[in-house]
């Protein structure tokens, strides 16, 4: 599960243990000792949109791993920050990108998604 594979990334990225066994949710904790939650999940990119199915959390992040982005594809962003969008199943790169936390390039490819994401990323044949 990709979802699994990024929160391990991203532990080993921050050089923090994860408490909580990875799924589309991970819990690690923060410089204070305090548990931190982070939601995992999976989107497209449009234009300069990110697409993705909508969600509801509580978690204090939310990790949004994004199909046919060029560069940094995966990004953590402060879930107040987005609360209302998450709903809606779009989110502006433009509004995000002050909020960003964290971003990285990871390299994958899949033809369907795992995780309930109904949707499916079709890999474009190279010509």
């Amino acid at each position: 599960m990709l979802e699994t594979s990024i929160a391990y990334l991203l532990s080993m990225e921050w050089g923090r243990d994860i408490i909580v066994p990875p799924s589309s949710s991970f819990t690690m904790k923060d410089d204070k000792g305090d548990d931190v939650r982070f939601f995992v999940t999976q989107a497209n990119w449009e234009g300069d949109h990110i697409k993705f199915v909508p969600f509801g959390t509580s978690n204090k992040f939310v990790v949004f791993f994004i199909w046919g982005k060029d560069g940094d594809n995966c990004v953590t962003i402060p879930t107040a920050y987005v609360q209302d969008e998450i709903g809606t199943g779009i989110l502006s790169a433009s509004h995000i990108a002050k909020s960003l936390i964290h971003k990285i390039r990871i390299d994958a490819s899949s033809d369907l998604l795992p995780s309930g994401n109904d949707f499916i990323y079709q890999r474009q044949a190279k010509v």
